[in-house]
């Protein structure tokens, strides 16, 4: 199937280490509303109970989708920008009971171990200052059982988002999940009609 519009910021690299108001603020009239966020949502199995971090929630578009369906549950949203925090928590759906938006990194999830039944992260993986340290902590964070789902848009063919070296490409995405010891690894395409995804999906032991 085509891919009309990809969420791919290859020439745009100079915003990713300045994620400041106007840099925010660009990224959430490009990208906030991007469907690659509900094709996720839309394709990981969330219960009513479910508790979930999204690990670079950005705009807290998916963060927002998921907890309305997890509404016997709870939603977390970490992102290390301070103004894609203040984006999100000025949403009004970002007003939900059962969702918060705070201040974090993957490499230091700011949450007791063992708290989550499933980890998100959309489109965030190569924005990771170190993918090694935070899959670790994404290990550290999930209940045993617990779910670990990476999407990353389909670029040029078969390329993941705007990944560089290890994170380009899906078998070597698939490679250092299972060296960080997750297990059940599997990966799976999907389409609409604007863009695709690979969903990347592991478990805890």
């Amino acid at each position: 199937m085509a891919v009309n519009k990809i969420h791919d910021h290859r020439e745009n690299r100079s915003k990713q280490n300045t994620w400041d108001e106007k840099t925010a603020e660009w990224y959430t009239a490009e990208y906030g509303e991007h469907i690659s966020n509900n094709l996720t949502i839309d394709n990981i199995d969330l219960g009513l109970e479910d508790i979930v971090l999204d690990i670079g929630c950005g705009s807290g578009k998916a963060a927002r989708l998921a907890a309305k369906i997890c509404t016997n549950g709870k939603v977390i949203g970490i992102d290390p920008s301070a103004a894609m925090i203040r984006i999100s928590n000025n949403n009004p759906d970002g007003k939900l009971i059962n969702l918060k938006f705070k201040r974090g990194c993957a490499e230091k999830i700011p949450v007791a171990n063992k708290y989550f039944t499933k980890v998100i992260a959309i489109n965030s993986l190569h924005h990771w200052q170190d993918y090694k340290k935070g899959l670790m902590e994404v290990s550290r964070v999930l209940r045993p059982g617990g779910s670990f789902l990476i999407a990353n848009d389909i670029v040029d063919g078969d390329t993941c988002g705007h990944g560089d070296g290890p994170l380009e490409k899906p078998e070597h995405i698939i490679s250092i999940i299972g060296k960080t010891g997750f297990i059940n690894i599997s990966m799976e395409k999907y389409y609409n009609e604007e863009t695709g995804i690979y969903l990347f999906s592991s478990k805890k032991p």
